[in-house]
């Protein structure tokens, strides 16, 4: 990496409620894409979309991703987001990030599902400005750059930024609903986040 260049960092941002391997995936192969320096897992405060439907507290999900990135270098945990509290819109997120680290420059992760409706977020069209975007989806995906709702040169740019290698069919939900109904979860979650629900009791109702 250039000397003078800002440190890359990848923003993995959800509810983690809980981290599981697909989230741990989109981070490894976003590293592996070389485009980024580390990857930091920005748990919401309150998601836009899951507003009032938290299951787990924010320091027990805070918890469970430091168990699950456990000593891997380049992943960090970073509850600036939590810190900040409210709606957890990706734009407040970015623009408080731009201020508190001028020295770095931020790409924020996404599945490609995220990536098709990505024109309708928040204050969309100034986000895509202020960070880029990497994206990730199955192979069978195709993106075609004039469906994504921006002007041509964005649209260029989101669609260079998909890599369709990435197929991991998990979700917090289902892992949720194999821990109430007392199903294993190892292929889920890393052991150690297993573990940790058991020992506090996490979703059983």
């Amino acid at each position: 990496m250039n000397a003078s260049a800002p440190q890359r960092i990848g923003l993995l941002g959800g509810s983690f409620d809980p981290v599981h391997h697909g989230h741990l995936a989109m981070a490894r192969a976003a590293l592996q894409t070389g485009r980024l320096d580390a990857v930091w897992f920005v748990p919401a405060a309150a998601s836009p979309f899951k507003i009032g439907s938290m299951h787990a507290s924010a320091e027990d999900r805070v918890a469970m991703l430091r168990l699950a990135i456990g000593s891997e270098p380049r992943f960090a945990v970073s509850q600036f987001d939590l810190d900040r509290g409210g709606v957890s819109y990706t734009i407040e997120l970015i623009e408080a990030l731009r201020r508190a680290y001028p020295e770095l420059a931020f790409t924020f992760l996404i599945g490609a599902d995220s990536l098709f409706s990505l024109s309708r977020w928040y204050r969309a069209k100034d986000l895509v400005k202020l960070c880029d975007f990497l994206s990730f989806g199955r192979r069978d995906v195709t993106i075609h750059p004039e469906a994504l709702g921006f002007d041509a040169e964005t649209n260029r740019r989101l669609a260079e930024g998909f890599y369709p290698q990435f197929d991991l069919p998990v979700s917090s939900t289902e892992i949720r609903a194999a821990f109430q109904a007392g199903k294993p979860v190892d292929t889920m979650v890393p052991p150690a986040v297993a573990a940790y629900i058991e020992k506090h009791g996490l979703y059983r109702t």
